[in-house]
């Protein structure tokens, strides 16, 4: 079978890269012939080079005519069918938000998949049709290439953080630091991707990651809590590890703010033991091989559907699709050019980074204003208090310095009296004093003196 699968970029290590790098690795091992058109290819092409995969950067190029068209992102998958026109295509959602992740509503497009619940959710809002009319094709990791690592440490020593963006980078810095761990950061947001991820992996007790990265990391056997720049989920466990691969380790799940404290927190649920039981099962349920087996019988029930393509419908759906992507243009939705596409996908990212950080900056701001304003009435309850106590000792003093006046005031009364009266007592004795002495200065005035004294005694007592 030939199977002619697009993707918009082959230049990194992103999802969907990695997801077309294994996709046409493996069909090529199974014995199809197999291409990828993309109009971005780059150092993640030249990897199925080497491996005598087709490359093409223009439709023109195409080696043959396909039997099945493997679709990622919309706008080239178009592009693959207009190049292509007898050949039925599948389209894979890999993104419930970005525009070109959209299903394209052209009639050769005979199958919808997608990689996780939110995108099936967007397909089948997208498209009308029931969630049962659109087949997951789950994320899977090659188990052969992504081996399991010696058992982890009952406590973690070495903490890896995988990211394309770096909004929570420091609060897992700051986390990880806290608890006595080395980290080690790789991926885009720090310029240093890796091509041999699946051996670095190993010497890893505890991965920061979301998505394929998390998904890697569970399979090699590392702890890992999902978390980037748009949220924090937590640690995998064993109990939910299902679920979360149903929703791609992804943005559903990120729902709680990734700071310092709560990433923490996530650390400190680490339980080796566990890790264990999450690995085991994404090792069972998500093997490279068992996708591959899925993608090929949607691949047969495509070629058994025996569709036969209307031209003019081809045509006038394209055309319906072109028109869409230039009001898109027009509305500045869409770059003029894929290079600018990447740059504002980076920019896309890094603005929900601050929009992140600003919620935070202002949850904080919030929290510092409430203590503020407690502290200002504790300040003006203090003050209150203490102005109370003034006005109470200035009552008390000012009670104190009328007492004082007027115990002066009666003392000084007291005084004037009292001298007033030893004033009179002295004048008196001194008028006496002089009568005596000039009584006393003859003796016959003596005599007198005495005899008068004697007759009043005498007749006193009469």
């Amino acid at each position: 079978m030939r199977v002619l699968t697009t993707n918009c970029s082959l230049r990194g290590r992103s999802g969907t890269e990695v997801v077309t790098i294994d996709l046409a690795l493996g069909l090529r091992r199974r014995g199809y012939e197999v291409c990828v058109l993309t109009p971005m290819p780059g150092p993640s092409a030249e990897i199925l080079r080497r491996h005598d995969i087709v490359v093409a950067d223009d439709p023109a190029k195409i080696p043959w005519s396909p039997d099945v068209i493997h679709g990622h992102h919309n706008h080239v998958l178009a592009a693959a069918l207009a190049a292509c026109p007898k050949a039925p295509a599948l389209f894979v959602c890999h993104s419930s938000n970005f525009w070109f992740d959209g299903p394209p509503a052209l009639p050769r497009v005979r199958k919808l998949c997608a990689v996780d619940e939110a995108c099936r959710t967007r397909v089948a809002t997208d498209t009308g049709r029931g969630s049962d009319e659109i087949t997951l094709l789950l994320n899977a990791v090659d188990t052969d290439l992504f081996e399991p690592r010696v058992a982890l440490p009952a406590k973690p020593m070495r903490a890896l953080l995988l990211a394309k963006n770096n909004a929570h980078a420091d609060a897992v810095r700051i986390a990880a630091s806290k608890a006595g761990i080395a980290l080690d950061e790789i991926g885009s947001a720090f310029g240093n991707e890796a091509d041999d991820l699946h051996e670095r992996l190993k010497g890893y007790d505890l991965v920061f990651a979301t998505a394929r990265m998390a998904l890697e990391a569970i399979a090699v056997g590392c702890a890992v809590i999902v978390v980037d720049g748009r949220g924090l989920a937590g640690l995998v466990t064993s109990s939910v590890v299902d679920d979360w691969r149903a929703r791609n380790f992804g943005l559903s799940l990120l729902t709680r703010q990734p700071g310092p404290e709560t990433i923490a927190a996530e650390i400190a649920r680490y339980d080796a033991a566990d890790a264990a039981l999450a690995s085991a099962r994404i090792r069972e349920t998500a093997s490279l091989s068992a996708y591959l087996d899925q993608v090929e019988a949607v691949h047969r029930g495509l070629l058994a559907d025996r569709f036969v393509p209307n031209a003019v419908d081809d045509l006038r759906a394209t055309g319906a699709f072109i028109t869409d992507w230039l009001r898109r243009l027009g509305e500045g939705m869409i770059p003029e050019n894929f290079d600018t596409l990447q740059a504002a996908h980076k920019f896309a990212a890094e603005h929900q980074g601050v929009v992140a950080e600003n919620a935070t900056l202002r949850q904080q701001l919030a929290q510092l204003q409430a203590r503020a304003d407690l502290l200002a009435e504790d300040h003006l309850q203090q003050q209150q208090t203490l102005e109370a106590r003034i006005a109470a000792r200035d009552q008390d003093i000012l009670a104190l310095r009328q007492a004082f006046d007027d115990e002066l005031h009666t003392l000084r009364d007291e005084y004037a009296m009292l001298k007033q009266t030893l004033e009179t007592t002295i004048a008196g004795a001194q008028a006496e004093n002089a009568e005596l002495n000039s009584i006393l200065q003859s003796p016959l005035a003596t005599l007198r003196h005495h005899a008068g004294a004697w007759r009043e005694r005498l007749f006193r007592r009469k």
